[in-house]
């Protein structure tokens, strides 16, 4: 049984040096914790190379050092991620909580703003930045993709949402090259700031959810048409808190567009084709694809191949139509996609093999 009183921490996360100086634990045989390193700044390469070899996944910290040991993640991203060493599911790990924690400072700070601050927008890059060292490698797609299935919050959704879309833009570089002509002539630093870019408005295209009441949020059946005319403003509400910040124009529409329908009929504009900010459209796929393999209080998740059918608008036999558990909004997906866009995402969601 696990001690409640201490959190789980993955050797590879201990980066020599930098480890605050909080005491970490093994656990013996017998289950019970003991003293491993008095200080976690002062352990070594040669200590951590021991640790693994006596085959040890994990090491503890206390429970009342957690917040400590979130902001070294934070901080030390992009060198944890890099990590050779780590496991790529206790980086999917790190990564996880890494963007989790981020994504609630930003909605927190900007509760009652009206607006992101700058401190919440740089800390946002700055994770963006250091998670793309993860999420350019081809050996994440698979330690990511067990991420689908997890319940639906908008943290854990964004997370997502985040991954699928920096994953999938680089294995589509024409995609790129619509945002920004050329984008294959660039130089590597502005190639990456681009993907950067993308990156951030994947993570915070639900940022304008922040007004929208935890009792609508979290409502264990669907919602009326009061509460969903009121769910469908949070683009708005993104637009507007991100509306003095720098960060680039086409980021800022495809938060506003990404409900938005590529035959029209969609919110907050009603817009249509090619009208519609790309990223944007990407948005709409992906969004769509993790809502409906995510598990919510009110129906099970959906397998990715059963969601890509209907999206694709593929026919289901009758007792599948017939299923009450199904959220009406998971059904006509046909007109809402770029069929180009959303061909290349299927073929792209193969390569991944999320059924494996």
């Amino acid at each position: 049984m696990t001690d409640s009183r201490y959190i789980a921490v993955p050797p590879g996360a201990i980066i020599p040096g930098a480890l605050p100086d909080f005491r970490i634990y093994v656990v013996t045989p017998q289950g019970k914790h003991v003293l491993w390193a008095l200080e976690g700044k002062k352990v070594t390469t040669e200590q951590l190379a021991k640790l693994s070899e006596s085959g040890t996944i994990e090491v503890f910290i206390a429970l009342e050092e957690q917040f400590k040991y979130e902001l070294y993640l934070e901080s030390n991203l992009g060198n944890i991620l890099g990590n050779q060493s780590m496991a790529d599911d206790h980086k999917a790990e790190v990564f996880s909580k890494v963007s989790t924690n981020v994504l609630k400072v930003a909605f927190e700070t900007s509760y009652g703003l009206g607006t992101m601050g700058t401190a919440a927008i740089q800390r946002t890059q700055q994770f963006i930045e250091n998670a793309l060292i993860f999420i350019k490698e081809a050996k994440s797609l698979q330690a990511l993709a067990k991420m689908i299935g997890h319940d639906y919050r908008t943290y854990e959704h964004s997370t997502k949402v985040l991954w699928f879309t920096v994953a999938f833009l680089q294995l589509n570089p024409y995609i790129m090259e619509q945002i920004e002509p050329g984008y294959q002539l660039l130089d590597e630093t502005r190639r990456m700031d681009m993907m950067k870019q993308c990156g951030i408005g994947a993570l915070l295209h639900d940022i304008g959810k922040a007004f929208v009441s935890q009792d609508i949020l979290t409502k264990n059946e669907p919602l009326n048409e009061v509460e969903w005319e009121i769910m469908k403003r949070h683009p708005l509400n993104g637009m507007a808190m991100l509306i003095d910040t720098e960060i680039p124009t086409f980021v800022k529409k495809a938060v506003l567009h990404h409900h938005e329908d590529f035959e029209g009929g969609g919110y907050p504009m009603s817009l249509e084709g090619q009208n519609i900010n790309i990223l944007a459209r990407v948005l709409r796929i992906i969004d769509v694809f993790d809502a409906m393999t995510s598990r919510r209080s009110y129906k099970d998740p959906m397998p990715p191949m059963k969601a890509a059918q209907i999206m694709i608008g593929m026919p289901e036999d009758k007792e599948e139509d017939e299923d009450p558990k199904q959220d009406d909004r998971d059904m006509g997906m046909r007109r809402c996609f770029d069929r180009d866009l959303l061909k290349k995402f299927i073929v792209f969601l193969g390569n991944v093999k999320l059924n494996e």
